[in-house]
């Protein structure tokens, strides 16, 4: 009995038999995420799908009012081009008003920059010879700083505190000492 069992559990064929018959019958449920998705990939890929709403948006025709984004994006757009060439005949017409292509090319106009930045010219000499001499230094510059530190370093004014004036005869060794210590 057990040999028998053991046969038909090794059977190949009865193996396949029944693969067959079990392949067909799988069913996956319906609500799963990945059906859904796939649900809605197909829709959205469907070439029917897509003829049949391109033909109902053609039956609807189309909705122009002046105030539609798309309107105001395109009269947006035409200003832009229209304001560019204005400018652009603008910059060409310049040259033809005063008789030169270019401010350069006028002898005239060249003289008039000229004598307009003489006075400038002037002021600003005048304020530097008034503040050559003079020099700002931002108090709390790093350099400044270091400076100031490595003075007090240096100096012996605070290593010496002089407590007052000493006052003393002559042979007081001790307070002469001490005055020179102080």
């Amino acid at each position: 009995l057990l040999a028998k069992t053991n046969a038909e559990q090794i059977s190949d064929s009865l193996y396949r038999v029944a693969w067959e018959k079990e392949k067909l019958q799988f069913n996956l449920p319906a609500d799963t995420p990945q059906m859904l998705q796939s649900k809605i990939n197909a829709i959205n890929i469907s070439n029917k799908l897509y003829q049949q709403a391109w033909d109902e948006a053609k039956q609807k025709g189309y909705d122009l009012t002046s105030d539609a984004i798309p309107i105001k994006i395109a009269k947006a757009a035409r200003d832009i081009a229209s304001q560019y060439k204005y400018l652009e005949t603008y910059e060409k017409q310049k040259g033809h008003y005063i008789g030169s292509r270019t401010v350069q090319d006028d002898p005239k106009l060249m003289w008039l920059i000229h004598s307009g930045t003489l006075p400038s010219n002037l002021k600003y000499k005048e304020d530097y010879e008034k503040t050559k001499a003079k020099i700002h230094l931002p108090v709390d510059m790093i350099s400044v700083l270091a400076a100031k530190e490595c003075q007090t370093l240096v100096s012996d004014i605070d290593y010496r505190q002089y407590l007052h004036k000493w006052t003393c005869h002559p042979d007081q060794n001790d307070c002469i000492q001490a005055r020179k210590a102080y």
